[in-house]
């Protein structure tokens, strides 16, 4: 994932497996870094797209929190939104950082 969010760019899986390899000992098989960026695709934490004879992938969210906030998103809906909520007003720091960021996405 570090790889793909440093690139800023989609990449296809080689370019990825030579970065992820680079100063390695022990490289990773192409075919391992394949397996494991498919199944992150299939998990909706990558988008894989066409490109060419092949495909390039990249990520959905921004950083490991937003992976999270997805996971829980998807697996709870609605009522982990509500239990968010609920745990941010019993906290007035954390109350007013969430009013300061909505205030940022309506801007």
């Amino acid at each position: 994932m570090a790889v793909l969010w440093h690139a800023g760019r989609p990449m296809p899986v080689r370019e990825v497996a030579e970065a992820v390899n680079a100063g390695r000992g022990s490289p990773l098989a192409y075919t391992t870094v394949l397996t494991v960026m498919t199944r992150l695709a299939g998990k909706n934490i990558l988008a894989r797209s066409r490109s060419g004879r092949g495909y390039v992938y990249t990520p959905v969210a921004a950083d490991t929190a937003g992976i999270a906030v997805r996971g829980v998103l998807d697996e709870f809906g609605e009522a982990a939104l509500a239990r968010f909520v609920e745990q941010v007003e019993l906290e007035p720091r954390l109350r007013a950082r969430l009013r300061q960021l909505m205030d940022q996405q309506r801007e």
